[in-house]
């Protein structure tokens, strides 16, 4: 499963997009003046069990996590995903259909990537049906390939103007800090796009996006390739 794009609410917003550990969700108090440990000991959770609960479940799952020969990584959900989150971003540039032509943008080198990267899924996980899970050096070599793909995502420089957001897939919308956007250096990129100075130098960034992003999803694939 591949879970929507994150938003930046404070809390988690340092781990998720700095060190890329999990969110969790939020209560009815949540920032009021109310949200103390008086109220969580008197009334959400008294004995604690909830929360001892919650931290078993967790331990389990990190402890399923590191004592999994394979990691548990299902890209071909990534590619769906990848495929669903490109086609968003297509219907919003889709809206300055005039322009798009106008400017000559085109979406095609996004959309060839996102193929290439739904058949290196494929055929990684095709390969997969076929290892021995008694060779640790084929473990080892699948399970680099896994660990490495998200890094694939991460571009150094980060996203224009935003250098701590670094994810070319997700990161928090530049315009609304309690939403999330897919492609966020398109998004971007065309937000109010009609009223831009130069509409030249705008749709160049768009197309600059786009280039970015059609090259990270084309990296991320090779990634997953069969090793020689």
């Amino acid at each position: 499963m591949v879970v929507d794009p994150l938003k930046m609410k404070p809390d988690w917003k340092m781990w998720v997009h700095g060190t890329k550990t999990d969110k969790y969700s939020n209560y009815p108090v949540y920032h009021s003046v109310y949200e103390t440990f008086e109220l969580v000991e008197k009334f959400y959770d008294p004995r604690f069990t909830q929360m001892l609960a919650v931290a078993q479940v967790r331990g389990g799952l990190i402890f399923e996590l590191a004592d999994s020969p394979l990691l548990p990584f299902d890209c071909k959900e990534y590619a769906l995903a990848l495929k669903d989150y490109a086609d968003s971003i297509y219907r919003l540039a889709k809206v300055h259909q005039a322009q798009l032509d106008l400017y000559r943008v085109s979406f095609d080198a996004l959309f060839s990537g996102v193929e290439n990267f739904t058949k290196a899924a494929t055929d990684f996980h095709e390969r997969l049906k076929s290892i021995d899970m008694k060779n640790s050096l084929q473990l080892r070599i699948v399970n680099d390939q896994l660990k490495n793909l998200e890094r694939a995502f991460i571009d150094p420089l980060g996203l224009p103007g935003r250098p701590f957001y670094r994810h070319i897939i997700f990161a928090p919308s530049s315009h609304n800090k309690y939403a999330g956007e897919s492609f966020p250096g398109i998004y971007d990129a065309m937000f109010d796009i009609e009223s831009a100075e130069s509409p030249v130098k705008a749709w160049d960034e768009v197309k600059r996006q786009i280039s970015i992003a059609a090259y990270t999803v084309q990296a991320a694939a090779m990634t997953l390739t069969e090793v020689a």
